[in-house]
């Protein structure tokens, strides 16, 4: 190969390495738009949440992650799901009435549970092994349901506390005791294994998110 070949062949190199780098840049951000941690509703949310784990000695049981869902919590949820998909004004308004409607149902959480043995990662079952208690000090009251939320792209974005190896769940307590806003409370999951306590005092541990999360 002649030394004016071996320049050509050079040129046409950096001439692709460069069209490649162009294609990158006009690539779409791996984030949503605003990402997990911007904004307002992800203050909002890392302050509704707490983290617990869950240990026999050295092995490690259990974890669980949770959010109150307040209802700016949820409002936040809704107005940013809503900017990420790009929903109409009459679209939003009607979400954030579904929302209020929850809310009236009862104080609900969501929770990313983690069992070492997945048999025992049932909350939404009839017989689980665990109870979910609220607990404010004064008053006691037992999850009425909890069911399964799939995870999806959304919930990960959301929660990004949320593991690969965690089962979702929305709990719903029937909570007649005072409001929860401005004052300590826990959040228990009691069973055989151990007990889960998610302090939602200031003193409370905060989710551990894994190590791919955004």
């Amino acid at each position: 190969m002649t030394r004016r070949h071996a320049l050509a062949l050079l040129a046409l190199a950096l001439a692709g390495c460069g069209a490649v780098q162009q294609v990158k840049s006009r690539l779409p951000p791996r984030e949503p738009s605003p990402g997990p941690d911007d904004g307002a509703f992800a203050a909002l949310r890392d302050a509704s949440s707490r983290g617990a784990r869950l240990y026999d000695g050295f092995v490690h049981r259990a974890t669980l992650n949770g959010t109150w869902l307040s209802p700016e919590v949820r409002e936040g949820a809704t107005r940013r799901l809503a900017a990420w998909q790009g929903w109409g004004p009459a679209e939003l308004a009607a979400a954030l009435q579904a929302d209020q409607a929850e809310a009236a149902k009862g104080e609900q959480f969501l929770l990313a549970l983690y069992t070492a043995d997945r048999r025992q990662n049932d909350l939404s079952s009839q017989g689980s092994v665990w109870r979910v208690v609220l607990d404010d000090g004064t008053t006691q009251a037992t999850a009425a349901a909890v069911e399964v939320v799939p995870i999806d792209a959304n919930v990960k974005q959301l929660f990004p506390y949320v593991g690969p190896f965690d089962t979702v769940y929305r709990a719903r307590v029937p909570w007649t005791g005072a409001p929860l806003a401005g004052r300590p409370f826990t959040l228990q999951v009691r069973g055989a294994v151990g007990p889960l306590v998610l302090d939602f005092g200031p003193n409370g541990g905060r989710p551990e998110r894994p190590a791919q999360a955004p």
